[in-house]
């Protein structure tokens, strides 16, 4: 196999990930596919290390090649690992779990909170119900600093980073509920929505026009008990995304 020395080439999501890994981390990579942000850090001399973990064999060979072809064998470990299950303590200084839903991260995250607590910041891009990952980092005692939302191939893609102890939060209007302040920071991103983040912006105000209209396409459709139910969630949602919209015109970027 020919061996290369350039770093591979990475989307803009995988580029946001990388760039909020704290230089001198070691990293524990869940899910790491074919074990590209690893290599891409080690070549930037961000990092010393890495574990690349994968629950299928298939990735972890691949994985294998790409690590042989950027001449990086010695300086990363691959496990085969459901989730941290073969993690173990003190291995790692950072954590990184991208391309998986919500549910499965904060499964990961959860099901073994000693050695999620283990790391001193974590790297997270939920592909869907973000909101479970960032209930699951409060309950672990993390608060999360810094978020960036990427449009990649039509889909928005949130990035987190949190650490223990840190958190921040918007700028809310004074008679908003703790628990509606909370539940939109979670659906939306506390950081994302305190820095006033423009893209964060065109989403909501595009998810509010199409649950909006499904609104009123329920209420068009007259009664049924499933009609009220669905009425129902889509109303909260589109309550939840006007409260969103608040952070964004209480004067200027904290």
């Amino acid at each position: 196999m020919k061996r290369t020395e350039q770093t591979p080439r990475l989307s803009g999501r995988l580029r946001a990930i990388t760039s909020m890994v704290s230089p001198g981390m070691r990293v524990c990579d869940v899910g790491c596919d074919h074990a590209h942000v690893p290599i891409a850090l080690l070549k930037e001399g961000r990092i010393p290390s890495a574990l690349a973990m994968d629950v299928i064999p298939g990735p972890l060979i691949k994985a294998g090649e790409n690590l042989a072809l950027y001449e990086e064998e010695d300086r990363v470990v691959l496990r085969l690992s459901d989730g941290l299950d073969a993690y173990g303590p003190g291995e790692a200084d950072c954590l990184i779990v991208t391309g998986m839903g919500g549910r499965i991260i904060s499964d990961i995250l959860m099901r073994q909170p000693e050695k999620s607590r283990d790391f001193k910041e974590m790297v997270l891009s939920p592909q869907a119900d973000q909101w479970l990952v960032r209930c699951s980092l409060r309950d672990l005692g993390y608060g999360i600093d810094r978020e960036a939302l990427i449009l990649e191939d039509g889909k928005y893609y949130p990035v987190i980073h949190a650490v223990r102890g840190s958190r921040v939060r918007p700028c809310w209007p004074e008679g908003l509920s703790e628990e509606d302040a909370l539940e939109a920071e979670d659906r939306f991103g506390p950081v994302l929505l305190r820095e006033k983040d423009s893209l964060l912006k065109v989403f909501l105000e595009w998810q509010l026009s199409i649950n909006e209209r499904i609104l009123s396409s329920i209420e068009a459709a007259g009664e049924g008990e499933r009609r009220r139910e669905r009425h129902d969630a889509i109303s909260h949602t589109v309550r939840m995304i006007r409260i969103g919209l608040l952070a964004f015109k209480e004067g200027k970027k904290p």
